[in-house]
């Protein structure tokens, strides 16, 4: 967890043959030459080397909100990141 404190946590997270299909796009754009498969059994072993490695392993942090963002665009996932983060702000003024 980067800021355990935070007033917001989030935890954005997309299905992995999304992100495989994000990253062979980048990668062709570059010139790479690569296959979807590669691509999408690299995500896989990476979350699965993130999420069990022994020192800071990726996970959900208490009280953070998920954003599956499997089905967004940047636009959208954008106006839902300023959306939650304006309703904290919103509450934390009332809190005051």
């Amino acid at each position: 967890v980067v800021f355990p404190e935070a007033d917001l946590k989030l935890f954005l997270t997309a299905a992995p043959d999304k992100r495989a299909t994000r990253r062979y796009k980048e990668l062709l754009e570059r010139g790479d030459e690569v296959t979807f498969e590669e691509v999408l059994q690299n995500v896989e072993f990476r979350d699965h080397i993130d999420s069990t490695r022994a020192v800071s392993p990726l996970k959900k942090a208490e009280g953070a909100i998920v954003i599956d963002n499997t089905d967004m665009g940047l636009k959208e996932q954008f106006e839902r990141v300023l959306n939650i983060a304006n309703r904290v702000i919103n509450q934390k003024k009332k809190d005051a």
